[in-house]
């Protein structure tokens, strides 16, 4: 059997390519040789690329897991007309088009990257947000430490008086209430 087979039993991805997290601990017997040596040297392998892969560490154990299917070239593309009509807009924190040689970007508005914004024909206008791209990079670590702790960003750090305005600091399967999902609403 090869690795792919192997990873594909060991983490046993849904039709929709979402798995369980698997330990780097498990790895052990039968699926040894998907123990890391140098990097995830498996996940490098063609016939699993069509899964998005994330990675994180829990009490010193490292873990993954596959959440969803990427779409056709493998990317986190945007259809066309949707890039374009966001690239008109001004970014939704500064109200800037341009400044200082930063230029706009198209930010996908949940960190997490759910699978219907990853598939260009269910994409939506309202999934992408107008961002200048010194704020867009500070917003991927901060989605980044979300993602490795459980914790979304407080907004509080932004000068904001309340962290969140929907649910709590602990993230519970949503983005819909964090600064960095819709920064305008914390401006008002």
């Amino acid at each position: 059997m090869d690795n792919t087979d192997l990873v594909l039993e060991l983490f046993n991805p849904t039709k929709k390519g979402i798995s369980r997290w698997v330990k780097k601990s498990e790895c052990v017997g039968r699926y040894e040789q998907l123990y890391p040596k140098n990097g995830n040297h498996w996940y490098r392998n063609m016939g699993l690329r069509k899964f998005i892969f994330e990675k994180r560490k829990v009490e010193g154990d490292i873990e993954w897991r596959f959440n969803g299917l990427k779409d056709g070239s493998g990317t986190r593309s945007i259809r066309t007309d949707i890039r374009d009509e966001i690239l008109k807009q001004p970014c939704v924190i500064t109200g800037l088009k341009f400044s200082r040689g930063h230029k706009i970007e198209v930010d996908h508005r949940d960190g997490r990257y759910p699978i219907d914004v990853l598939i260009k024909e269910t994409q939506k206008v309202e999934d992408f947000q107008p961002l200048l791209d010194s704020l867009n990079k500070q917003k991927r670590s901060d989605c980044a430490k979300c993602v490795k702790s459980g914790n979304r960003f407080d907004a509080r750090k932004k000068g904001c008086s309340i962290p969140v305005i929907e649910g709590s600091l602990k993230y519970e399967g949503t983005c819909v209430g964090c600064y960095w999902y819709d920064p305008k609403k914390f401006l008002i």
